[in-house]
């Protein structure tokens, strides 16, 4: 976690980088597959990334459901719980 990133924000960044590493992950086991190399391996690591993604999330909804939005103004600076559910 960055100094000034929020737990909100740090979740949300997970689950974003969750998506990608699913993309890329089932684009590579298409790969392989064309190439007519094994995929089990790497099929293995998909559902491990996809129970990692499904952990993500649930905390992104935890923190949300907290109000701990992490939100910020145009300049920056974090809101306050309070201001942020206003927006």
């Amino acid at each position: 976690m960055g100094s000034d990133e929020t737990p909100a924000e740090m979740a949300l960044r997970h689950v974003l980088e969750g998506e990608k590493h699913i993309a890329d992950q089932i684009a590579l086991i298409e790969r392989l597959r064309l190439m007519g190399l094994p995929t089990e391996d790497a099929a293995d690591l998909l559902e491990r990334f996809h129970l990692l993604q499904a952990q993500h999330e649930e905390h992104l909804r935890r923190i949300s459901d907290e109000c701990e939005l992490g939100l910020r103004d145009k300049q920056g600076h974090l809101l306050p719980p309070a201001a942020a559910m206003r927006r």
